[in-house]
């Protein structure tokens, strides 16, 4: 992987895995009871996302509120325009992916006067009140775009609120926030958990035990992927024997895998459903204690999970939502709104590309290994087509130029 962060994510591991592991013994209290509105309610939030878009939206409370717009009325200033990225775990490789893109896209306006020649990063490493620190801070360096990874739904939403105010945009990549003063970007966590759910548990012909691996505990991404995945299992006799978090890390879910073999010798594990980069760490721990693979659906699309599958010869299935493609997605509405187009919404969301063993073939290439850092993108590096957002955006100008991946 040859990205000038590549570094920066080595050094910052060995720090940032003390923070993770401590998370883990302790998780933080986050409110994860996201109660479902009324049947008007959802009608009347469901009304304001445009039709062609609405199947993604399912359960969306899980994830994230829908809201109107936040920026109507608002005047994007002139260029150049400062980009910035909040950063909760720069560490974790999907996001050092993620800064890489938002740098090689930021480089292509620059060239064009648009941006200035930097993009300004922070990393609080799981520690909310530092982010909103920094957050604050990267609004008072003059901050003009902010892309976001908040670690929790709510901790950023006075900072974005008094950002808004000063005409600052924020824009939020697969961790939505619940407050209305961001422009939320993504995939519902939601449906992507329940369709992998319900492809491993036709798998497993509707019966035996479940494991859950999850990200962090307590944030929107999180609570909306364990909803779905519990909803994968209707209708099945399946029973989920562990749900464990290992913050989209490969060290630490292995170690908490390991654990949890460790005092559950005697129960047998049938399926698996991950959330991402941590597929393969899975499978490792489960050789270690000398348990057969089995049935596993992955949230991403790690090149040392697509080698993983080749080397191993495995069926299995996955989504394609690499830290670059989805920061490009990002990055493109929010210089549709530098254009002056505005959102019909808040929430944006789009369904993910799936992975089945046949599209996994082709995505491996030789020299990839069950070490490797990068992601295997979808050839144009798109999660889905730019003229899917056309059904969004209304009014202003149209990008120019239009952002290459």
């Amino acid at each position: 992987m040859n990205r000038p962060v590549r570094m920066v994510r080595l050094a910052a591991f060995a720090v940032a895995a003390v923070g993770l592991m401590a998370a883990l013994v302790a998780p933080p209290s986050f409110a994860d009871d996201m109660k479902a509105p009324s049947a008007a309610e959802q009608q009347k939030a469901l009304s304001m996302v445009p039709e062609g878009a609405r199947g993604s939206y399912d359960h969306y409370w899980t994830f994230s509120p829908i809201f109107p717009n936040p920026y109507a009325g608002w005047t994007p200033p002139k260029p150049p325009w400062q980009i910035c990225e909040s950063d909760s775990n720069l560490a974790q490789s999907w996001r050092a992916d993620l800064y890489s893109e938002l740098q090689k896209l930021n480089a292509q306006y620059n060239k064009a006067g648009l941006t200035k020649d930097k993009v300004l990063v922070t990393d609080s490493n799981n520690n909310i009140s530092v982010q909103l620190t920094q957050f604050n801070n990267l609004v008072r360096q003059g901050c003009n775009v902010i892309i976001a990874i908040p670690s929790t739904p709510t901790g950023l939403c006075s900072g974005m609120a008094d950002a808004r105010k000063q005409g600052v945009l924020t824009v939020t990549v697969q961790s939505a926030v619940s407050c209305n003063d961001a422009i939320n970007v993504g995939s519902n966590q939601y449906t992507g958990a329940k369709r992998m759910t319900q492809w491993v548990a036709k798998e497993m012909g509707g019966k035996g035990n479940m494991m859950f691996v999850l990200g962090v505990p307590g944030i929107s991404t999180t609570v909306s992927t364990l909803a779905g995945a519990q909803a994968g299992l209707e209708g099945t006799s399946i029973k989920t024997v562990a749900t464990l978090y290992g913050f989209w890390s490969p060290a630490p879910a292995k170690t908490e895998v390991v654990k949890w073999l460790t005092t559950h010798a005697g129960t047998p594990v049938d399926g698996i459903v991950s959330a991402g980069d941590m597929a393969t760490a899975i499978d490792q721990a489960l050789v270690q204690f000398g348990r057969k693979l089995v049935p596993q659906a992955d949230g991403t699309n790690e090149c040392a999970y697509i080698a993983h599958w080749h080397d191993k010869k495995l069926h299995s299935f996955a989504l394609s939502a690499g830290g670059g493609s989805n920061g490009y997605e990002a990055f493109y509405v929010a210089m549709r709104m530098m254009f002056g187009q505005q959102p019909v919404v808040n929430t944006l969301w789009f369904e993910l590309p799936g992975i089945d063993d046949a599209e996994a073939a082709k995505l491996y290439k030789p020299g990839m290994t069950e070490q490797s850092t990068s992601w295997c993108d979808p050839p144009d590096h798109h999660l889905v087509a730019d003229n899917y957002f056309d059904q969004f955006f209304k009014g202003g100008k149209p990008l120019d130029p239009k952002p290459n991946p």
